[in-house]
């Protein structure tokens, strides 16, 4: 189910204040954001020596410490004592502090865009993507979305087309986050649970999305300013 969600974004600062059915989406700008890498683990640290280009180990370190920074704040403790997992099904989670099992989270990130969504008492999942033009995103659909979504671009005109799939890219994405399957074939029967999803208004060239595992009552969606 798709929901409408208020997108204004407002400058906040995140807090141990997370009601039961309301949503936090934080964002920050991954180019200027100012959050120390120190609050990283060795094995986070290890990951973004891997990256082949500094300006994609930068976003990527930008977006872990967004993470870890709005998760410790919510938790009341030091962002670099989190000690961060994944369950089976390879939904993250907080290992450490052992008390923060109802925290859901999810982190997602690109080009200048870093999300981390948070709620309390149910699953979460957050999704962004750069708006590419020249894809043949009818195609794509077809084979990741589903015969529906390809019909509905078919009959739209650029550009709309390209923004209605990538607006239903993030939404699925952010299913498979919520659920913990990631992105699946259309005809996989996983796909049939439910998960509340909404819209977010992120402008500048990006789509995004958000979805919940029970209840979408509000969403207030924050920037953390640098």
């Amino acid at each position: 189910m798709r929901s409408a969600v208020r997108t204004s974004w407002e400058v906040a600062h995140p807090g141990a204040d997370l009601p039961l059915g309301e949503v936090h989406v934080w964002r920050a700008h991954a180019d200027r954001w100012s959050g120390s890498s120190g609050v990283l683990s060795a094995e986070e640290g290890a990951r973004a020596s891997r990256f082949r280009f500094d300006l994609d180990r930068r976003r990527w370190v930008a977006a872990r410490v967004l993470l870890r920074n709005v998760l410790a704040d919510y938790l009341e403790v030091d962002a670099s004592a989190l000690e961060l997992g994944a369950t089976e099904d390879g939904r993250p989670v907080v290992l450490w502090p052992h008390d923060a099992a109802w925290l859901g989270f999810s982190v997602a990130h690109a080009g200048e865009v870093a999300l981390v969504a948070v709620a309390r008492g149910q699953r979460v999942g957050v999704d962004v993507e750069e708006v590419r033009p020249g894809l043949d995103v009818v195609a794509v659909a077809q084979r990741a979305l589903g015969n529906g979504e390809a019909s509905e671009l078919a009959c739209a005109s650029e550009p709309r087309r390209t923004q209605r799939f990538f607006a239903m890219w993030t939404q699925e994405e952010a299913r498979g986050k919520c659920r913990g399957t990631g992105l699946i074939e259309p005809n996989d029967e996983r796909r049939r649970g439910y998960c509340a999803v909404a819209e977010l208004a992120i402008g500048g060239g990006y789509a995004a999305a958000l979805a919940v595992s029970d209840r979408l009552d509000d969403v207030r969606c924050c920037l953390i300013d640098v």
